[in-house]
Parts: structure tokens; sequence; C-alpha cells
């Protein structure tokens, strides 16, 4: 309350409890959550830094919100639905219960191959055991180290239960039908509550400015509390404290989620309860709606520490520790080390490339580890040692081991010199501080290839781009197949031809950043190009495209994007029922799981795209699905949405085009 306070009470508050985190929450979170033992009610006692001695056993739970959660070192612990990762220190075993999926193997090992990188620093050896093959280093309960000698292993292995289902991963989504609404009020001296509605869709009329509301979504198990503007200081500054004495009085669980909005800042999962939902640059009536301050030229507030105190919006509006302005250096990833990058070309990746980028700022160095998309599991793994490497030769105390090898020695050694924050990127997930270090350039991913010396083929004789700015002002320039159906109507394109000419490709729903960024790639990819209009194309630049095909033409990013942002949905009975879960974060190409039905919701229609390995169950069900999710939409959405159903390998460009930079050879 004290920060939402200094901050003026714009930002939006969200209550996480652990075990129950919002999607939004473990967005920020690429690697997944890892749960340690200790805290403040122990004095962290049980929190050890880089103490490696101590045997521990990871419970990994969820297929796209992962969970690490520390349990007892014991087989009592194992189930074989699951999967776990035995963290022995040198050795780290992810051990593949017999029940167990390939998605949940897959993210299992991102968990497992995250403490070896981050962690261990690339020392540690990363081996997989199946259920049932379990080698005898963890089996026999015997010391494994002299200078450890009461050091034990888990012993033999009892027969084991099967795997419980994940329900509070579940998203039912008959949970976002039934909401209440309250209005809040201490004119009695005391908090009270008064039901304004017992049925929604609301009406946006029903909140007023003066006035404090929760939004009751007792199915949904979350709470949000409004905040007029004009509504009382003291009802305001209490808001969170005020959602918890609710929560007592209708006797919910204390894991209920709570986010307190201030007036101006709802946000998409709030609005939907709403039927009539507009913002103040929103007009009435029929027809098209012109927005006075479209997202992408929201005026942004430059990131200055010394100004905090006079503008606290600022504070709020950014998530970075500056601006970006400190000095860079990047270095590709080679077998023989660490190779600089040019830095002319600082802010131009190679998709079978990775690159290592130290940031130094006034108060410290940063090392962000970015790997491509199509870099090889050598590349991969040798990243993780060369930044070890670097970090260490920036003040840590270099570990030295000669004569009889001391292991454990060596391990405290190295992991005491650790002396800066280290990031690994993986292609398309970028945070935004990463993109403001290359200043006013986008940042721009070449398909495939790599920029090694000697290493690289010559680029295509025609080469199609792609530029895009998101909602969070962040653009990027993506090469994409060369193919009419790659086009998107909310978006420039930038076609290179083999004379170095081309054409810009300027999509309806284009914003003028984006047009910015295609001149900037000109200049890179030093191409005359002209300038078009979608719907005044030359045959030239068809017949460059392998003709003319269908592509996304949906308004939905020049309007509605804000209010509606497109949502991606896992549907799986992997636990023996059918759960639906969201995908955190921005959505890549690679969170459809080849496994489950995906549901993604653009509003204007929802597909459901079918992987090649999902079941029958999931299958036969998708659909009901669908309509349950459109039936069931708070905000009394037309059922007539179109449901789309789309096969794996068979993607149209109206799908593709939610995914930035598709790649259609990925099947």
């Amino acid at each position: 309350m004290q920060m939402d306070d200094y901050l003026g009470g714009k930002p939006v508050q969200s209550r996480e409890l652990q075990g129950y985190e919002t999607t939004d929450f473990v967005s920020y979170f690429k690697g997944g959550l890892k749960y340690k033992v200790g805290g403040v009610a122990s004095g962290f006692n049980h929190v050890i830094t880089n103490d490696l001695t101590a045997e521990r056993l990871l419970h990994i739970k969820g297929r796209r919100m992962v969970r690490a959660t520390e349990v007892p070192f014991s087989w009592a612990s194992f189930n074989k639905g699951d999967c776990f990762i035995i963290d022995l220190g040198p050795e780290i075993y992810q051990w593949c219960g017999s029940a167990c999926n390939k998605y949940e193997r897959l993210k299992a090992n991102q968990v497992a191959t995250d403490i070896r990188d981050t962690e261990r620093k690339g020392r540690s050896q990363l081996i997989i055991v199946e259920d049932g093959s379990e080698p005898p280093e963890i089996l026999q309960a015997q010391p494994r180290f002299l200078v450890f000698p009461s050091s034990k292993v888990l012993g033999e292995k009892p027969e084991l239960r099967m795997g419980t289902e994940d329900d509070d991963t579940a998203a039912d989504f008959t949970n976002r039908r039934m909401a209440r609404l309250y209005m809040v009020s201490d004119a009695s001296g005391a908090m009270s509550v008064s039901l304004v509605s017992e049925e929604n869709p609301f009406s946006q009329k029903m909140l007023l400015s003066e006035e404090c509301f929760i939004l009751d979504n007792e199915a949904g198990k979350q709470i949000f509390v409004w905040k007029g503007k004009d509504a009382n200081t003291e009802e305001r500054k209490a808001a969170m404290k005020t959602a918890e004495e609710f929560l007592q009085q209708m006797n919910y669980p204390s894991s209920t989620q709570i986010q307190v909005l201030p007036e101006g800042g709802e946000t998409p999962i709030f609005k939907q309860f709403f039927n009539d939902w507009r913002g103040n640059d929103e007009s009435e009536g029929f027809g098209k709606v012109y927005v006075t301050e479209r997202v992408a030229r929201v005026q942004q507030i430059p990131f200055d520490a010394q100004k905090l105190h006079e503008c606290p919006q600022m504070a709020a509006q950014h998530n970075m520790v500056d601006d970006g302005c400190g000095s860079v250096e990047i270095w590709r990833v080679e077998s023989n080390g660490r190779v600089p990058v040019d830095p002319k070309t600082y802010g131009e990746f190679y998709g079978g490339d990775c690159y290592i980028i130290l940031y130094t700022y006034p108060r410290g160095q940063i090392i962000y580890t970015w790997q491509g998309a199509h870099a090889t599991r050598d590349e991969l793994t040798n990243s993780a040692f060369l930044t070890v490497q670097l970090d260490r030769s920036l003040g840590g105390t270099p570990v030295q081991v000669s004569g009889s090898p001391r292991p454990w020695s060596a391990w405290m050694g190295l992991l005491a010199s650790q002396c800066c924050p280290q990031v690994r990127v993986s292609q398309g997930k970028e945070p935004a501080h990463l993109l403001s270090l290359f200043k006013d350039k986008p940042l721009i991913i070449y398909k495939n290839g790599t920029s090694k010396k000697g290493g690289q083929e010559s680029p295509a004789p025609i080469r199609l781009f792609q530029i895009r700015r998101n909602l969070g002002s962040v653009t990027r320039i993506v090469e994409v197949d060369v193919d009419s159906n790659s086009l998107n109507s909310n978006d420039v394109f930038v076609l290179k031809l083999p004379r170095n000419n081309g054409y810009t490709w300027i999509g309806k729903g284009a914003s003028e950043e984006e047009e910015k960024g295609a001149e900037y790639l000109r200049s890179v990819l030093k191409c005359q190009a002209t300038k078009i209009p979608e719907g005044q194309e030359p045959e030239e630049f068809w017949a460059a495209l392998g003709g003319k095909k269908v592509y996304q033409t949906s308004p939905l990013l020049e309007t509605q994007l804000e209010d509606h942002p497109p949502r991606l949905f896992g549907c799986s009975n992997k636990t023996g029922r059918f759960l639906i879960e969201e995908v955190p974060g921005e959505f890549t190409q690679e969170d459809l799981a080849e496994d489950d039905v995906m549901l993604l919701d653009a509003w204007e229609q929802i597909f459901l795209w079918i992987g090649k390995d999902a079941n029958e169950v999931e299958r036969s069900e998708s659909m009901k699905s669908a309509k349950a999710y459109l039936e069931t939409d708070p905000s009394g959405r037309d059922r007539g949405t179109p449901i789309v159903i789309v096969k794996q390998g068979y993607e149209p460009p109206t799908f593709t085009g939610w995914f930035l930079g598709w790649d259609a050879s990925k099947w």
C-alpha cells in the first residue's frame, strides 16, 4: 500500500499466493517458478546460498505455467505421473515417471537445464533417467564423496503411486460466467458492502467515480477492487485491506486472487464482465471506431531515476533498471570461444547463432545470453560456459584446481565468483530492457543462418521481413517465408528483390512506428524500396511472392487489441480430466504443443488448433470446449462467433498471422 500511495494510486495491484499464482505473474518467469525451503518465518535458516552439499528433490508440475517445488528427499515424494529433478550438485538427474507425457518431459528438461546453466553455471552433468531404469548412483544408500562421508542417496526404490490431477492449474470455462458486483462504503465508520447486481454482464454505468466497487467472481476464485478516481481517499488507500476483509466476510479461501484496479487502468480480464465497456476515446454507433490516441502513439515517458518523485507514473510504466543508455558489448558464441560482433551490427541476430550481451551502467553490469531458435545443442551448451567465463573475468576470483581434484571446493569457488546478474533469453521472448540497449534501432532477427565468417550461406535473392510493434511499444523485425500468405494487414513488410530493389508493403492497420522500422531495415539491407499501400500492389510484387494468396486481414490489431488481446489456451486430458490452461505472456509458435488441442481466441473468431499427437478425447471434446468458452464469456459475447478448426501443418494465414515470424517449415 505504501508503494501504491507513493506512485499516486495508479498501478494495478495483484496479490499472489504460493501455488496459486496468476497467469500474468508466472509469465514474468520464463523458466518457471522454483519454490525454495525457508523464508521470513524461518529466518532464512534453510536458505544457504551456493550450498552445493545439500541434496534436494524438485517436483515439476504444470505444462505451461511450470512450478518446481522442493519436496522431501525420499521415494515417498515420487509418483509415476510426474517428473522430478534429483539435484546432487555435480550431477542433476531428470527422472521421468512412466505415466508422464512428452510435453511434461520437455518442461522438466527446461527446468533442469536452467538449474545447470544458471545455478551451476554449466558445470553440472545433466542425466535423463526413466522410471524403472535408475542407475546405481541414486539407488544405493551409500557414501558418494569422501569429503562428505555421511552423504546418502535415495536408497532402494519401493512401488510408486500413480500421479494426481493438477486441479490448481485448471481453467474451467464455467468459472468465468458467475459474478456479482458490490459497492464499498465506510460512511458508517466501518467497511460495508452492498449488492449492486448479482448477475453479469454488468453495465459500465454501474461504476461511479465517487465510489469503490468489488467485482466478485467466486467461481473463478478471484475478486477485483475498482477504485473510482473521486472516491474517498481513505477508501482508495485501504483497497487491498478492504478486499481481504471481504474474503473473510464471504468465507472465501485465502487462495482467492485479489486485484486492485484504479479507474482508467482496467485490465481486459476485468472489462470482460461488462457488455458495454468503452474507453474514453471510443465513439458510439455503427461504423469504424477512430481512436484519438492509438496504443502505438501513446506518449512514452523516458526513464530517469532522478525524476521518480516528480513523475511517479514513470515507475509504473517501465519495468527496467534504466533506459539502456549504458555501454554495450556483444559476442557471438563459437566453439573456440567468444567472438566480438561488429558494433555496426548490434541489434542484428541470426536464428542459428547464440550471443552474449554485456551491459554496463553506473550501478553495475548485466549479462544477457540470447539463444537462437535454430542454434545447435553444442552452441546452447557452450553459451552457458562462456557466460560463466565472462562473469568471472569481470571481478570474480578465478578458480584454479591442480593436482588431485577437489570438486566441492572448485564448485564453491566458482559460484562465489559470480558478480553479474545473468539473463538467458530465447528467441522471440526478448525482455523490454534488452531491446532498449539498441537505442532507437529495432531488433532484427534473420531467419536461420549464422553470422560466422565462412559459415554463412549467401543470402537468398528474394527475402521478406515483417515489422511489428506490440502493445509494449517494442518494434521487432523478423525474416519470414517468402510467400504472400505471410502478409498481415496489421503490419509493415519489406520485400527485398535480387537487384537491391524491392517494396515496402504497408498494411491498412500498420502504425507510423512500424513504417519507421521499415525505413531503418531498408538502410541496413541497402535496399531501394518503393512504398505500396495494401490494395495497390503491382504484378511484380505478387509474382515475387509466388502469386497472390489469402493472408491475415483481421482489423482487430488496428482498433480493438487493447481491450481484446488474443489469448492462447492449451486443452488437455493428460491427467484424466479435460483441463484448460492459458499460455502466460506473449505467446509464440513454440507454445503450440503437438500433443494437445490449442484454443486461440482472436475475438472476431476462435481457432481450435489440433496437434498431430492429440488424443481422440481431446479432439472430440475440442468443439464442445470452444462453444462453452463462448457461452460462458462474462461479457455476453455473440454466440455466433465463428469457430475454426485448424490441423497442425495446415494452418491458414488467418491463424498464423497472430504469431510473429511464423515458421512454416517447423512441422
